[in-house]
């Protein structure tokens, strides 16, 4: 196999930091569907600067799935051989079994510390997905003499993890609570203008930070970014 095919990785955790394994395909599919479909859910209850309680806001973010066929082959038609498997032609005998063994490894059975199915991360050229397999489906299409299969088509949806801390990230809201750690360049007005779309607050967001000053900010702190009511 060649390192440009696509594949696919399995992690025990959203950290992704914890790899069980790897699965890459024997050969690249001939095409890859790109889909997002809406995902409504609510966020936070936040408090505003004066500790009053602010409606908690329902957030709509497009989920990304990726979906994709792709074939396994023992006949001897293609030189390489499906990922978990060393020879065409000794395993050409026993048939798929141990590539699609593999290949449920990665995606789709429960792992004993968690009972759930392992996270995925799919990484193809400009394609990149960390998610769950939503679907998983195997067409065996051709049997040796023995009864084992040595060709199928493998069909896989690979669907966004939705995580509410890191969907809240992604959206600038003046709803969302935010404690940036002040770097090299950053100033307050800036930060509000990022936050709440404008700069005015610069002198609200010093008094609820107790700082002396809103020039005076120091590497390294963090500061607090409430909700303002408007």
């Amino acid at each position: 196999m060649f390192p440009s095919n696509l594949s696919i990785k399995a992690y025990s955790s959203l950290a992704y930091t914890d790899l069980l394994g790897t699965y890459q395909l024997q050969i690249n599919p001939g095409s890859v569907v790109c889909s997002y479909g809406k995902d409504d859910f609510e966020g936070i209850e936040p408090k505003s600067a004066n500790g009053g309680a602010i409606p908690p806001k329902l957030f709509t973010y497009f989920k990304e799935s990726v979906s994709f066929n792709f074939t396994l082959d023992l006949t001897g038609v293609i030189p390489s051989v499906p990922d978990g498997m060393t020879s065409s032609e000794i395993n050409y005998f026993s048939g798929l079994e141990d590539s699609i063994k593999k290949l449920k490894e990665v995606t789709i059975n429960p792992l004993r510390s968690t009972h759930m199915p392992p996270y995925v991360h799919l990484i193809w050229g400009d394609i990149s997905l960390k998610g769950f397999v939503g679907e998983l489906g195997i067409e065996y299409t051709y049997f040796n003499s023995e009864g084992k299969a040595v060709r199928a088509d493998i069909s896989i949806k690979i669907e966004e993890f939705i995580d509410q801390n890191v969907i809240e990230s992604k959206f600038q809201s003046p709803d969302i609570t935010r404690i940036p750690t002040i770097k090299v360049g950053d100033t307050i007005p800036a930060l509000c203008k990022e936050f709440y779309s404008d700069k005015k607050y610069y002198l609200k967001i010093a008094e609820i930070n107790n700082l002396p000053s809103f020039r005076r900010l120091k590497l390294g702190e963090k500061l607090l970014f409430p909700p303002l009511e408007k």
